[in-house]
């Protein structure tokens, strides 16, 4: 962290100054590995890198895990041919939205070519299917 101008000490160690500085640092409750001033506590909570991020609407925690006992069988899996018109169209919805994402990774430059090479082995991979 820079030391602001005019201080003595950065924001991190400004604790170090309390004599100096009335406002009181604690603990981030997302990541106590920074502090923060208590009065700017609920605006901190709003910016800092550590809290969830939201996930993107084709996310579903675990769908790869596999099953948790083998005698566990899921009741939401079903054939394809058995959903109904209204159930395949937001099943296309979502692959279309997963698909404008892969599309989106592969062209952008910022992922380098090891990352581009790797993104194009897992849709030649799993096209197969």
């Amino acid at each position: 962290m820079v030391v602001a101008a005019g201080k003595r000490f950065c924001g991190e160690h400004a604790g170090a100054a309390e004599e100096e500085n009335a406002r009181k640092r604690i603990l981030c409750p997302l990541d106590p590995k920074h502090t923060v001033y208590e009065d700017q506590l609920a605006k901190h909570l709003k910016k800092c890198n550590s809290r969830e991020k939201p996930k993107p609407d084709f996310f579903i925690q675990d769908i790869n895990a596999g099953l948790k006992d083998e005698t566990e069988i899921p009741e939401k899996l079903v054939p394809i041919s058995f959903l109904s018109e209204e159930q395949m169209e937001n099943l296309i919805k979502k692959l279309r939205k997963a698909s404008e994402a892969l599309h989106d990774a592969l062209n952008d430059p910022k992922n380098g070519d090891s990352a581009t090479k790797h993104l194009k082995q897992q849709v030649c991979l799993h096209s197969n299917y």
